[in-house]
């Protein structure tokens, strides 16, 4: 298996410059768009480190000549007389006007006193100027805890990385980041500091592709209300999505109790094609969504390669097929050349549950026989199936066809009892088991 990167996963956090990125996906409610707007994609533009006089005004010059709107996060020590006379420019526009921290500081570590007071001080000067506060908050660095999500009472904002704090990083390829990056509902993270002059090349050569392209720049505020999502708290936005599987149906369950972690059938999957999604609920403690990790440790260099979600909303995350044989397809590797394919957690602990495997349209599948004692659903009984019992004993289920495969001995119940026959099974010890219909 030839593969062309050895690692690359979505929420990699790279400490450099000015700041330090990290990915997440997700998706708020429906405002005054052009019409026929249902139908376009959209992009926000966002911009950190103003206010200034100089590079600011250049990034709006370039947003009025295509007629564009963007969201620009203030440094409040940034904010003076002459550069408050820009932000008034850039609201009077139409622009949004957020809040990146009075110091760009680390924030993780500050008491929540100290948090207040990095947010309070911007809020404070923006009123002054526009008569508003802030709608959204960026973290500096992306640095980002518990303490900071409980007393910042603003959604917390991140953006794909177009790598533009890179003095090394020329134009084209800050233009290339946004133009490979981009897909309805993404926020993009560049910066107005000044001096930043390749970033206002990059947009002179990004933004005419873009609307070619048939897309339409947005503030965030319209981003989340267009796509119908409401922000959530203990999430960094990266991309505002629709949900995506209005006309897919359920397949198969996947899990139906609460774990870390859940092996994929790659045969299946394989099988299913470009049809399938990937549904699940979730909770994060530090707000990012669960990912699909693509693995292979049989090979040198070993690959572990993380598939953030298609949308994710703070609840419920969803894959989409074409996603997950994408990234197979730029790794140069597929179903059967992986040595794992799991959901699981990037970036702080996650609890999965009630996961399921959805299809397009008109590709469902008659409804399946299940073989009992083969509670992942995946036509095969082996060690998982023990784990899922076990699961299923601990903290119960409402998933009907799971509690069938489970009750091995088909006395009605899951117990200790149904562990010691699938047990006797996988060891060779006792014969196959009898089949049952799923129509339960």
């Amino acid at each position: 298996m030839s593969i062309k990167k050895i690692i690359a996963v979505i929420f990699t956090a790279v400490t450099v410059g000015s700041c330090v990125y990290s990915g997440a996906v997700t998706g708020i409610a429906n405002t005054g768009l052009a019409a026929g707007a249902e139908g376009n994609k959209l992009i926000a533009l966002t911009f950190d480190d103003g206010p200034n006089t100089t590079t600011t005004n250049e990034v709006l010059d370039i947003l009025a000549e295509y007629d564009a709107k963007a969201s620009f996060f203030l440094i409040g020590q940034n904010i003076n007389e002459q550069s408050a006379v820009t932000v008034k420019r850039a609201y009077d526009m139409g622009m949004e006007i957020n809040n990146h921290s009075k110091t760009h500081s680390n924030m993780s570590k500050m008491s929540p006193e100290e948090i207040k007071v990095e947010v309070d001080f911007v809020d404070e000067k923006v009123m002054e100027i526009i008569g508003e506060k802030t709608k959204f908050f960026r973290p500096p660095f992306i640095d980002v805890s518990q303490v900071m999500y409980d007393n910042i009472d603003l959604p917390f904002i991140c953006g794909i990385d177009c790598q533009d704090y890179m003095p090394n990083v020329g134009a084209q390829e800050r233009a290339d980041y946004i133009l490979n990056g981009v897909k309805d509902g993404v926020i993009v993270l560049l910066h107005d500091a000044a001096g930043n002059d390749q970033t206002v090349e990059a947009l002179k050569i990004a933004m005419p592709i873009l609307k070619e392209q048939g897309y339409e720049f947005v503030t965030l505020t319209e981003l989340f209300e267009h796509q119908g999502e409401t922000p959530r708290d203990n999430i960094l936005y990266s991309r505002v999505a629709k949900y995506p599987c209005s006309d897919y149906t359920l397949h198969s369950k996947l899990f139906s109790g609460t774990t870390d972690k859940i092996p994929l059938d790659r045969a299946l999957l394989k099988q299913l094609g470009e049809t399938y999604a990937i549904e699940l609920d979730y909770t994060a403690s530090a707000g990012y969504p669960p990912v699909v990790a693509l693995q292979c440790w049989s090979t040198q260099p070993s690959l572990w390669y993380a598939v953030q979600p298609s949308y994710s909303n703070g609840e419920k995350a969803v894959f989409l097929a074409c996603d997950i044989l994408s990234a197979m397809e730029q790794l140069e590797t597929d179903y059967d050349a992986l040595d794992g394919l799991t959901v699981s957690a990037y970036g702080g602990e996650v609890t999965l549950s009630d996961a399921k495997i959805l299809v397009r349209g008109e590709q469902q599948t008659e409804p399946r026989t299940i073989l009992t004692g083969d509670t992942d659903f995946n036509g095969k009984i082996d060690v998982i199936d023990l784990v899922c019992i076990k699961r299923i004993i601990k903290g119960g289920t409402d998933d009907k066809e799971a509690f069938s495969a489970a009750d091995v001995n088909g006395d009605g119940s899951v117990t200790s009892e149904d562990i010691w026959l699938l047990q006797r099974f996988l060891t060779g010890r006792t014969g196959s088991f009898s089949v049952v219909d799923n129509a339960v």
